[in-house]
């Protein structure tokens, strides 16, 4: 859904479920549903837009990818070497960007 407002700008819910819902079989209500909480977790700002509302990303894809990394950088740190480890092992699957991205996050912890 993010990456259908990261597209447009900005999408009205109707739009969102035209755009999202409709190709993977989602109810309206659903698409709703992910909006309101994309709000509440200030990763879209809301606002009036006649009969529905219109809906915008709060920040761009680099700095949700940058929020991912840092959130994730965390995790590691508590799960400690043996967790940081198997990670790294793993991380051939991952965006490269956010890779990078973590170890830089990582390296500033130390």
């Amino acid at each position: 859904m993010l990456d259908a407002l990261w597209d447009e700008g900005e999408l009205s819910t109707p739009a969102t479920y035209e755009r999202v819902g409709t190709p993977r079989g989602l109810s309206y209500t659903t698409i709703l549903t992910v909006l309101q909480r994309l709000t509440v977790k200030r990763l879209v700002v809301r606002r009036a837009g006649g009969r529905s509302h219109l809906y915008a990303p709060a920040m761009t894809r680099e700095e949700f990818a940058e929020r991912r990394a840092e959130s994730l950088a965390a995790v590691l740190v508590d799960l400690g070497t043996a967790g940081v480890g198997a990670f790294l092992a793993e991380a051939n699957r991952l965006d490269p960007q956010m890779v990078a991205t973590l170890r830089s996050k990582l390296r500033m912890r130390r």
